[in-house]
């Protein structure tokens, strides 16, 4: 019924946000007595009530509107970024207590950087994840362990608890010639700022003499930085 009354809400505010449309299901091992392991590469509400926007000029209030109230009373709305260590937090602790947030992926739907200016203007968070239960703002990941550890959620609506497995890692080839930890700089002249003038170059053999240095390559730049 609660699920019902919120997709009716959804269909209200279509002028706002063309619509909220199924995700694909996403594998997921699913126990009652196991707290999850790691965490999926990407994660949805659940197969049958995931919510992704659809490709469309967004209204960032009324898109945030529109999430909070399909979560409905005592449920719990997640605004975060598929690839975010502190959301993939939240929400393994919240699936390992069997609460299913109505989650919007801000880097995955339309209007993501618009909604959430749009929750920072509200809660004066700028980070994610951004957390709402019983349609108030609670906090980021911090507050979700806290509140999970202190029964924040009892009263909240629970499905079946979901373990999420971690996502298989790939290593990282180094190419031939790359600097590893212990290695000595070598003599290369690289620019100390962006003018190009020969005059401002410093040699990294002997600007690192003596020093511990971090060197970080930026794919496509054409300088250490």
């Amino acid at each position: 019924m609660r699920f019902g009354l919120a997709i009716a809400t959804v269909a209200a505010l279509s002028t706002a946000c063309t619509a909220f449309t199924t995700a694909p299901h996403i594998s997921t091992s699913l126990s009652t007595n196991r707290a999850p392991s790691a965490v999926l590469a990407a994660v949805r509400r659940s197969p049958a009530t995931a919510l992704r926007m659809a490709a469309a000029p967004v209204d960032a209030p009324a898109a945030i509107d529109a999430a909070i109230a399909t979560a409905g009373a005592n449920g719990v709305a997640l605004f975060g970024k598929s690839a975010c260590p502190f959301c993939k937090k939240a929400k393994v602790a919240l699936y390992a207590i069997g609460v299913h947030a109505t989650i919007v992926e801000l880097d995955v739907v339309d209007g993501g950087a618009a909604i959430q200016k749009e929750l920072e203007n509200r809660t004066g968070k700028a980070t994610v994840p951004n957390v709402w239960l019983d349609g108030k703002f609670i906090g980021g990941s911090e507050e979700v362990l806290k509140g999970v550890e202190e029964g924040l959620f009892d009263d909240v609506e629970k499905g079946e608890i979901v373990v999420m497995e971690e996502e298989e890692k790939v290593p990282v080839k180094q190419a031939e010639g790359a600097i590893k930890v212990g290695d000595t700089l070598p003599s290369a002249l690289v620019w100390s700022v962006f003018d190009n003038d020969p005059a401002t170059y410093i040699d990294l053999a002997t600007f690192g003499k003596d020093k511990s240095l971090l060197v970080v390559g930026l794919p496509g730049a054409f300088t250490p930085t």
